[in-house]
């Protein structure tokens, strides 16, 4: 099994719905108080990143992220593969695609080494329809700052071709320009310091 350790640090505040409390909205925490991003929410956003770089060279049909209604193309509805994506990343559990497949990659939370200190932002939701605040709408969001550092794994189950290789790095690479968490419209989620490296089986049971 190849392992890929993925660092970035934060560009900009980030913020990943953890507990709410009242008006207040924190951040996800662990055990130790500690925020980290999950595997999901990376997960999700490499792969809406590898399906809309084969859509644009592959002319791919699917729509597994990213879109409000789920497209799957035939060859997965019988339980084949079409293209590396699901290859690389598998297929859920959807109505007329069968059952859930895995793929060839696992990714863990990304966890930062210490606790950080808040940045709190204070909101107004808005009712989409008319425009207008609702009631009791301000509310408090807990944020991490910048430049906090999150690292994760990328672990390889079986090995990739080179295709396969290229997609998994692009989307990870995609995936720095799109950002991470909630609010990036806002100009939150931003990162930099992107770094991919290789460490062996000893060196992961080890970092983790």
């Amino acid at each position: 099994m190849n392992i890929l350790k993925i660092s970035f640090s934060s560009k900009n505040d980030l913020h990943t719905t953890g507990e709410s409390k009242g008006s207040l909205v924190d951040f996800l925490r662990n055990s130790k108080d500690e925020p980290y991003i999950p595997a999901t929410h990376i997960k999700g956003i490499m792969r809406t990143e590898a399906e809309r770089l084969l859509r644009s060279t592959e002319n791919i049909p699917c729509y597994i992220t990213g879109n409000p209604k789920i497209i799957l193309c035939d060859e997965v509805k019988s339980g084949g593969f079409r293209c590396d994506v699901c290859r690389v990343f598998g297929v859920p559990n959807t109505e007329g695609g069968g059952d859930y497949r895995e793929g060839k990659i696992r990714i863990t939370d990304f966890m930062t080494k210490k606790s950080v200190t808040a940045v709190s932002r204070m909101h107004v939701s808005i009712m989409r329809g008319t425009q207008t605040k609702q009631e009791s709408a301000l509310f408090n969001m807990h944020s991490v700052p910048s430049e906090t550092e999150f690292s994760g794994f990328v672990l390889i189950r079986e090995a990739l071709t080179d295709s396969e290789d290229k997609l998994l790095k692009a989307s990870i690479h995609s995936m720095s320009h799109y950002g991470i968490g909630k609010d990036r419209s806002r100009g939150l989620g931003g990162i930099e310091n992107l770094k991919i490296s290789d460490v062996s089986q000893d060196e992961y049971l080890g970092l983790r």
